[in-house]
């Protein structure tokens, strides 16, 4: 284990800020990007320290527990929510499968019937609207 610790080349596994990464490119110019990053982590309050681990939170910085009767309530909601929820999904479902199963071919023929219909008796329409050029107002005779 100290032949491993005499290279001192444990920079890689200290945390983000103690790596001093402009040394990590030797004698190649450091991107412009990247120096920019450094200068903002550097900036940044606390950067590269080490957490302390007396000011890690105990037993008296946790949250208070939620009464057993006030979980069991929510607990109690959130599976009616859900067995609602799992009705309109069943709903919604049965719904698309009846729509998969419609025949669609017979409805668009019936569509397509009475869509030439309304176009001959369009057609129908203007024809009898028209007027013969001989009897047109504006013709001068």
């Amino acid at each position: 284990m100290l032949a491993g610790c005499e290279s001192g080349d444990l920079a890689r596994f200290a945390p983000p800020g103690i790596v001093k990464y402009e040394d990590l490119a030797g004698d190649q110019p450091v991107n412009p990007n990247v120096a920019r990053r450094i200068e903002e982590r550097r900036e940044e309050e606390g950067a590269g320290k080490f957490p302390r681990l007396a000011e890690t939170p105990d037993e008296g910085d946790r949250p208070e527990k939620k009464p057993r009767k006030e979980l069991a309530a929510e607990k109690a909601a959130l599976v009616d929510a859900r067995e609602t929820l799992a009705e309109e999904v069943a709903a919604d479902r049965a719904g698309a499968e009846a729509e998969l199963n419609r025949d669609l071919t017979a409805e668009s023929d019936e569509l397509k019937t009475r869509i030439d219909a309304d176009s001959a008796a369009a057609a129908r329409e203007r024809r009898d609207k028209l007027v013969p050029a001989e009897q047109h107002p504006d013709r001068e005779q």
